[in-house]
């Protein structure tokens, strides 16, 4: 009997798990409307058809399974689609009107579909709204350009500001939901974010740590962290260059070594340079030890130097820890540590942290770990 129960009780849990995994999607059209239906999935940068469905009767059928939530078009072709959020398990019905979709449809048995359904539209009535004006701007005179060119301005920015911040609201409102990840990406042409400020990454910051603990493994989430990664690398380099052109002569740090003489990080033009900034005393300084080692050994020969700056308190600690690990390469302190000058100046958040010069002298990425480093020394010294 107890054999007998686990059975049952182990093909229900089976059973279960393949029925959670599917998703239904049904299509209902106006009875006269005929034509083909097509599937398709959305991936971080591209679509793929999976599916297509003749319309019988007013009606399609669609069956796909999944492990986590997936971002879908479902259409006629032709630009004619609407776009969904499915998760497994969902029984989603779309009822559609005349062309185009994207006005006339409504969703149900998803709620993510239905949050996808209220940006889709929103964001479509704004473009309507900003080519109304665009073409009104066109047709104007160059007299009337001076008169009524100011106002039609103004009202594609405050077209564009009102999106922007019903889009941010959203994310806030649905921090939690995949449908945040199409609130921060949607365009308004091929050029135009909609969150388009420099501070908007914050909001690429809030939703990549949220999802990230609710969908770790999600292609979606993934490709949002290194998205966010990389936009904020590429304003930190934005910083530091402005930092650059105002204050040339600060931007050289001239610091002491271990026996005392200062080594200027310019003596070092024609190569390569990490520039690390780390701490003896912190864990994840004195890991990533392993791994700069590793780096050395298989690039200084071939041009790469580092230059390492510690932010020790205690200068005989760090002289003990330089001459303990054997560290081969420049090892320079800050002059100051309670208040450093250079830290300050690359603007240093955390240890430790890096950033890699070109044998110019110019900042070409920061912090680069892990494999994301080993690719950048792969493409630098081994072409």
């Amino acid at each position: 009997m107890k054999k007998y129960f686990t059975a049952i009780v182990l093909s229900a849990i089976i059973f279960g798990c393949g029925r959670d995994e599917k998703v239904v999607i049904k299509g209902i059209f106006p009875e006269d409307k005929q034509g083909t239906v097509y599937l398709e999935q959305s991936d971080v940068d591209r679509n793929t058809r999976i599916d297509t469905a003749v319309i019988r009767k007013g009606k399609v059928h669609f069956t796909i399974e999944l492990q986590g939530p997936e971002f879908y078009q479902i259409g006629l072709g032709n630009n004619d689609f609407v776009s969904i959020l499915a998760m497994p398990g969902e029984n989603i019905e779309l009822v559609f009107g005349e062309s185009p979709l994207i006005t006339n449809y409504t969703v149900s048995g998803s709620p993510g579909s239905e949050k996808v359904r209220d940006l889709d539209i929103k964001l479509y009535k704004t473009k309507v709204s900003l080519d109304s004006v665009s073409q009104l701007y066109s047709s104007l005179s160059d007299n009337d350009i001076l008169s009524k060119g100011p106002v039609l301005e103004k009202q594609y920015t405050d077209l564009m500001a009102e999106q922007r911040k019903y889009n941010i609201g959203f994310i806030l409102e649905n921090i939690s939901s995949m449908a945040s990840v199409k609130a921060l990406y949607q365009r308004i042409d091929d050029d135009t974010y909609v969150l388009y400020q420099p501070r908007d990454l914050q909001f690429l910051k809030i939703v990549s740590d949220t999802l990230s603990v609710k969908y770790p493994t999600s292609k979606h989430v993934l490709a949002l962290t290194e998205n966010f990664k990389n936009e904020y690398n590429k304003l930190y380099l934005d910083h530091l260059t402005s930092v650059a052109l105002q204050s040339t002569d600060k931007i050289d740090p001239d610091l002491p070594d271990t026996d005392g003489n200062r080594v200027k990080l310019s003596s070092l033009r024609g190569k390569y340079v990490l520039m690390c900034f780390w701490v003896t005393t912190g864990e994840t300084s004195m890991e990533n030890l392993l791994e700069l080692k590793s780096i050395y050994k298989s690039y200084h020969g071939k041009g790469l130097e580092i230059y390492q700056i510690s932010l020790d308190r205690n200068v005989e600690q760090w002289k003990n820890v330089v001459k303990f690990e054997e560290i081969p390469w420049i090892s320079v302190r800050e002059d100051d540590p309670l208040n450093p000058r250079f830290a300050t100046i690359f603007n240093i958040q955390q240890l430790p942290s890096n950033m890699l010069f070109d044998p110019q002298g110019e900042i070409i990425n920061v912090n680069l770990y892990g494999r994301n480093l080993q690719i950048k020394m792969d493409q630098l010294f081994n072409k």
